[in-house]
C-alpha cells in the first residue's frame, strides 16, 4: 500500500475524501458567513471588513513558509493532528465570539470607555481567525501536498486521478456551501448561522481525526520517517560512492589492468571525473541545505518580500512576465466574491440567501470558463485565449461599472443626499423597556440604508421590521409617521443597482478563469525548469501584494456612499492588466489581430462583387 504498489484499497481512498469533504465544507461555510459577520458587527463602513482581509493576507505572506517548514519537520500524523485542531477549534471559538459581538453589541459598546471592549473584540476576532486560516494552510499541506503522494507511491495516474477527486469535491463544496450557509443564516437567524457553523468545526473536528488515523494506520508509507533538507542529498552521496567503488572493483579485480582495450579504460577514468563532480555538486547542495536550516526566524517571517526582490531579475527576463504582470493586476479588484463585496452587496439588501445562490453561480461560470479554455486553446492558440479571455471579463465588467450611476446606488462622493437617506425613528432607551424613574423615554435611533436592510438578531434590530417588533413601551408622541415613511421607503429602494453589479461579477469569471489558466499554462511552458520556483514564487508574491493593496484601498475608502471608486479603481486595474498581456502578445505574435487577412478577404469580397455585376451586366 506505498510506494511499491500501483494502487490503494478503495476504503483508504474513500477515507480521504470524506476527511476532505468533512474539511473543506467547515472552511467554505466559514469563508461565507465572515464577510456577513464582519459587516453585520460594524454595520456603518467595510473598515473592519478590509482590516480583516488585509490581516489574512498580511498573516500568509509572513507565516505561510513557517507553517509549511514546521510540516516538514513534523511527524506526519502529529503534524495533520495539530493543524487540524488548531484549525477547527479557532473557527469555534472565533463564530461564539462573533455571536457574542453581535447580540449584546450595545453592551459592550458601554463597558469601556471609548468602544474599547469593542475594539478588542474585533482585534480578538481577527487573530483568531488568523489561527484559523494557518491551521487550514497545515491542513492542506500536511494531507494534500503530503500524504496523498506517499499513498499513491510510484502511481503517477493514482495521484492525478486521487488529486482531481479532491479538486472536484472542493469545487462542489465552494457552490454548496454558501447556498445551505445562506439559506440557515436568512430563514433562521445569523446568530444560528454562527452556531451552525461552531457546531459543524466542533464535531468535525473528531470525525476527520478519526479518518485520518485510520488512513495513517493502513499506510505504512505514511510511518516512514521524513527526509529533512540535506538528507536526499547525503544518501545520494552514498550512493554514488558506492556505485563509484563498484566501477572501480568489479568482482575483486581492477577494472584498467584486467581490460583489454585502452578506451575502457579512458571511459572509466571519465567516468571517475563525472562522478567526482557529481559528488563535489552534492556536497556543495548539502551545505546549502545546511546553511538554510540555519536561516534566522526574521528571514523565514519575510521570505515572500525576499523571494520577491531576489527573484525579480529572473523573473523580469522572461516574456512571460508582462502576462504575469497581467495576472496579478487581476488581484486588486473589489470585482469579486470577497468580504468585501459580500458585504456591500448585504448592505445594498441582498440577504444572505441570495447571497448564497449568487456566488454558487459565480462559481459555476468559473467552471464553464475552465471547459471554454481548451477548447478555444486548441483552435486560436494560446496567447490570443488568454486576450479573449480578458475581453471576456471587461466586457462583464462593464456592467459593474454601469451599476455605479444606476438606480438605487448609494454612490455619493460629496454626500450630497445624506440628509434625504438617513430617517430618524425613536428606540426605547432601556432595551425595550423604556423605563427611567417610571416615564418613557425615547433616544434617537439613526437608520442608514445598510440598516434598513440588515436582520433581525435578538435586540439589536437592524430593519424597520424588526423595529416594529422592539418598540414595546416606545413614547407615543415619538415620530412614529418617520418610521412609516421610512417603510414605505424601504419597499420604493430600487435594487437594480446591485443586481448589476452581481451580474457583471459571476459572468465574468468565466474570462477571468480563462486568463488565469493561460498565464498559468504560458509559465509552465516557457519557464527553465531550474527556475520555475523562483519564477513562481514572485508570481505568488505579486499576487499576494496586489490582493494586500486591494484592502488597503478598502481601509482608505470603507464607506458603501464611495464604493463606487473602489470599482472604478478596480476596473482600472483590470484594463491594465489586459494591456499588460496585450504587450507580451504583441511581443511574441508581432500583432494583436489579423488587420492584413481582414483587408485581403475585404479585396477579396470586393473581387467577388465586382465579377458578379459584370456576369449580371452580360
Amino acid at each position: 500500500m506505498g510506494s511499491g504498489e500501483g494502487s490503494i484499497p478503495l476504503k483508504i481512498r474513500l477515507f480521504v475524501y470524506l476527511s476532505h469533504a468533512l474539511s473543506t465544507w467547515g472552511d467554505r461555510m466559514w469563508s461565507f458567513g465572515v464577510g456577513l459577520f464582519m459587516v453585520i458587527i460594524s454595520p456603518e463602513s467595510l473598515r473592519v471588513t478590509a482590516v480583516y482581509g488585509l490581516s489574512m493576507g498580511t498573516a500568509v505572506l509572513l507565516f505561510g513558509a513557517l507553517v509549511g517548514e514546521w510540516i516538514d519537520r513534523t511527524p506526519r500524523l502529529k503534524a495533520a493532528r495539530t493543524s487540524l485542531i488548531v484549525q477547527n477549534t479557532s473557527v469555534v471559538v472565533c463564530a461564539l465570539i462573533v455571536y457574542t459581538v453581535i447580540t449584546w453589541k450595545t453592551e459592550i459598546q458601554a463597558a469601556w470607555p471609548n468602544e474599547g471592549l469593542l475594539i478588542l473584540s474585533y482585534v480578538a476576532i481577527i487573530l483568531v481567525a488568523i489561527l484559523a486560516m494557518l491551521g487550514s494552510i497545515g491542513t492542506n499541506i500536511a494531507v494534500q501536498k503530503d500524504w496523498i503522494v506517499e499513498i499513491c507511491g510510484d502511481d503517477k495516474n493514482l495521484l492525478a486521478s486521487m488529486t482531481a477527486t479532491l479538486r472536484r469535491i472542493d469545487l462542489c463544496n465552494k457552490l454548496v456551501a454558501p447556498i445551505a450557509t445562506g439559506q440557515i443564516m436568512y430563514f433562521a437567524s445569523v446568530g444560528v448561522g454562527a452556531f451552525f457553523i461552531a457546531g459543524w468545526n466542533l464535531v468535525s473536528v473528531f470525525v476527520e481525526y478519526i479518518l485520518l488515523w485510520k488512513v495513517y494506520s493502513l499506510v505504512p508509507a505514511l510511518k516512514n520517517k521524513k527526509l529533512r533538507n540535506g538528507e536526499p542529498a547525503e544518501q545520494e552521496m552514498e550512493t554514488l560512492k558506492s556505485n563509484q567503488g563498484d566501477d572501480f572493483d568489479v568482482e575483486g579485480r581492477d577494472p584498467i589492468t584486467s581490460s583489454n582495450s585502452i578506451g575502457d579504460a579512458e571511459k572509466l577514468n571519465e567516468d571517475a571525473s563525472v562522478a567526482t563532480d557529481e559528488e563535489t555538486k552534492l556536497k556543495n547542495e548539502t551545505e546549502q541545505n545546511k546553511e538554510k536550516k540555519k536561516d534566522p526566524f526574521w528571514i523565514k517571517m519575510f521570505s515572500g518580500f525576499i523571494i520577491l526582490y531576489q527573484g525579480w531579475k529572473t523573473y523580469i527576463k522572461y516574456d512571460e512576465a508582462f502576462a504575469g504582470l497581467g495576472l496579478a493586476a487581476l488581484y486588486m479588484t473589489v470585482l469579486g466574491f470577497d468580504n468585501i463585496t459580500v458585504g456591500f452587496a448585504y448592505t445594498q439588501g441582498i440577504n444572505e440567501s441570495i447571497m448564497g445562490v449568487a456566488m454558487a453561480a459565480g462559481a459555476i461560470t468559473g467552471i464553464v470558463g475552465t471547459f471554454l479554455y481548451p477548447f478555444i486553446s486548441k483552435r486560436i492558440g494560446l496567447e490570443r485565449t488568454g486576450l479573449f479571455g480578458f475581453f471576456f471579463e471587461v466586457m462583464f465588467l462593464c456592467l459593474c461599472v454601469a451599476s455605479i450611476w444606476a438606480p438605487g446606488s448609494p454612490f455619493d462622493p460629496f454626500l450630497k443626499q445624506s440628509a434625504d437617506t438617513i430617517l430618524v425613528c425613536n428606540l426605547p432607551s432601556d432595551n425595550g423597556t423604556g423605563l427611567t424613574n417610571g416615564n418613557l423615554t425615547s433616544v434617537p435611533y439613526n437608520v442608514t440604508n445598510s440598516d434598513v436592510f440588515n436582520k433581525t438578531l435578538g435586540n439589536t434590530s437592524l430593519s424597520v421590521d424588526g423595529l416594529q417588533q422592539t418598540m414595546t413601551g416606545l413614547n407615543t408622541t415619538g415620530d412614529q409617521s418617520s418610521c412609516a415613511e421610512q417603510e414605505a421607503d424601504r419597499g420604493k429602494h430600487s435594487l437594480i443597482s446591485v443586481w448589476l453589479l452581481l451580474a457583471g461579477i459571476i459572468g465574468a469569471r468565466c474570462g477571468l478563469w480563462m486568463a488565469d489558466l493561460t498565464i498559468t499554462q504560458l509559465f509552465l511552458e516557457h519557464v527553465k525548469e531550474t527556475e520555475r520556483g523562483i519564477v513562481n514564487g514572485v508570481q505568488t508574491s505579486l499576487n499576494k501584494l496586489m490582493d494586500m493593496l486591494k484592502f488597503i484601498m478598502v481601509i482608505a475608502a470603507p464607506d458603501p456612499h464611495v464604493f463606487g471608486i473602489l470599482i472604478l479603481v478596480s476596473f482600472l486595474f483590470i484594463i491594465l492588466g489586459w494591456i499588460s498581456y496585450a504587450k507580451y502578445s504583441y511581443g511574441v505574435r508581432g500583432h494583436l489581430f489579423h488587420f492584413d487577412k481582414i483587408r485581403k478577404c475585404e479585396c477579396s469580397d470586393t473581387r467577388n462583387n465586382n465579377q458578379v455585376e459584370e456576369v449580371i451586366g452580360d
